[in-house]
């Protein structure tokens, strides 16, 4: 039952889906803006597609069979389910937006860097690459991502872009969403060497790896104090603990509480407001 259950929490992309939602309200509520079920749906909706869509992908899932067979075996059996839940995740997201339609230039600006993320179209060293594959790039590209659907895009919708608060959540919800890339690096790094995508494991090593991270957490802490966002900064302790525990031999023990980051925010922010 264990096992059935972390292969569809985790890679059909719900749990992940559910830490995007969660950012999203840990946004709503340090604002102090109104509790927005359609963006809330919205940013689920658009990880489940993407995350989903990334899984599906043939030249990363060649990378996937050596490193991870057992979870690539079971998405080749139920690859048709999943590319309907792509198609059906990416409908029920222009249903949103057309609900929110100030949504939509920033959720633009996000689709793009996520199609772009493992495409391969430029050359990079006599090969064609993407983003991801670039020294350092896979981190940061990837929270940008996750910060322009969950901080930028409600800020958008409710007119209050260039408040400071704005900014600051973005810084933080930035830093702790890296924390959250760099753990699945840390369990990825051999397939990362094997695909030559350069994260910042394969680069520097676990031991630096870790190092940033407990770096971008300090980082996050420092935001949410003028934020005064008790839930921020417990996240961010939240985040370093899961650093320094963090072991890939013990991974299935750990993978939910990883995943499920912006969930656990979103708890924290439901139980301290």
């Amino acid at each position: 039952m264990r096992k059935v259950l972390t292969r569809w929490l985790l890679w059909t992309n719900i749990l992940i889906a559910g830490s995007a939602a969660g950012w999203v309200i840990v946004t709503l509520r340090v604002l102090a803006l109104p509790l927005d079920w359609a963006l809330i749906a919205l940013a689920f909706v658009l990880a489940l597609a993407l995350y989903t869509r990334d899984r599906l992908d043939e030249q990363e899932r060649q990378t996937d069979r050596r490193t991870m067979p057992e979870r690539t075996a079971w998405i080749e059996r139920h690859g048709l389910a999943l590319k309907w839940v792509v198609r059906g995740s990416f409908f029920c997201a222009a249903g949103l937006i057309a609900l929110r339609p100030a949504a939509l230039l920033p959720l633009v600006a996000g689709l793009g860097f996520a199609l772009n993320y493992t495409l391969r179209w430029f050359p990079w060293r006599g090969r064609y690459v993407g983003w991801k594959h670039l020294p350092g790039m896979k981190m940061p590209f990837v929270a940008i991502l996750w910060t322009l659907t969950s901080v930028i895009t409600p800020a958008t919708v409710y007119n209050c872009l260039w408040q400071s608060e704005i900014w600051l959540l973005a810084g933080a919800v930035c830093a702790l969403v890296m924390i959250q890339i760099l753990l699945n690096d840390l369990r990825d790094e051999e397939g990362d060497r094997a695909a030559k995508t350069l994260s910042l494991p394969a680069l520097a090593g676990q031991r630096v790896a870790r190092r940033v991270g407990y770096g971008l957490a300090i980082v996050a802490a420092l935001l949410a104090l003028p934020l005064v966002s008790l839930s921020v900064l417990l996240t961010a302790l939240y985040s370093a603990f899961l650093l320094r525990r963090y072991r890939q031999v013990d991974d299935a023990r750990w993978r939910a509480w990883i995943e499920g980051q912006g969930v656990i925010a979103a708890m924290t922010v439901f139980w301290l407001t």
